[in-house]
């Protein structure tokens, strides 16, 4: 079955265990990499995942980390890595709640996840970012090395919901 979408989870059906989130803007060249991860990831989670798909960080995000017991969030970012690289992390361990957003569209994911701990959610929260080339206006395109790392981000984000639906039950 498909995953539930952002559309699909409200109402009366209980929140996702486990929520993606893929942030980013499809207008700005390789900042859409999220949207051509979640293309690929529609038939790869399992049915106790909700899927999202934002242009931004904001406060439907807070609600989603409010909803859910873990999130995995994916993003474009800008390491100073090679166009393309994949990194995941813990947003605490790597500073990214102690840091001023940068987003001039939304307030980040650090702020994001400040203000859903400070209404009394914790979820458990993993990013996957990959790292950026080109982020000149360029609608639905990506740069070839960051197209040709979306298959291996979207296997590596399926795996780890796996993971946090195996440890939550």
């Amino acid at each position: 079955m498909a995953p539930r979408t952002d559309r699909e989870a409200g109402g009366d059906r209980p929140p996702a265990a486990v929520a993606v989130v893929c942030l980013g803007n499809t207008l700005m060249c390789d900042d859409g990499v999220a949207a051509a991860v979640a293309r690929l990831l529609g038939s790869r989670l399992p049915r106790e995942a909700a899927l999202h798909v934002q242009a931004h960080a904001d406060q439907t995000l807070v609600s989603i980390l409010r909803g859910s017991s873990a999130v995995v969030v994916v993003d474009a970012l800008d390491a100073g890595a090679p166009p393309g690289a994949v990194f995941r992390f813990d947003p605490d361990e790597a500073g990214v709640t102690r840091t001023r957003s940068h987003n001039m569209h939304g307030m980040g994911l650090g702020y994001a996840l400040t203000n859903a701990r400070l209404l009394g959610a914790d979820p458990r929260v993993v990013v996957f970012g990959v790292q950026v080339g080109d982020v000149r206006p360029a609608p639905d395109t990506l740069s070839p090395r960051v197209a040709s790392a979306v298959p291996d981000v979207a296997e590596l984000v399926a795996a780890e919901v796996r993971s946090m639906l195996a440890q939550a039950s």
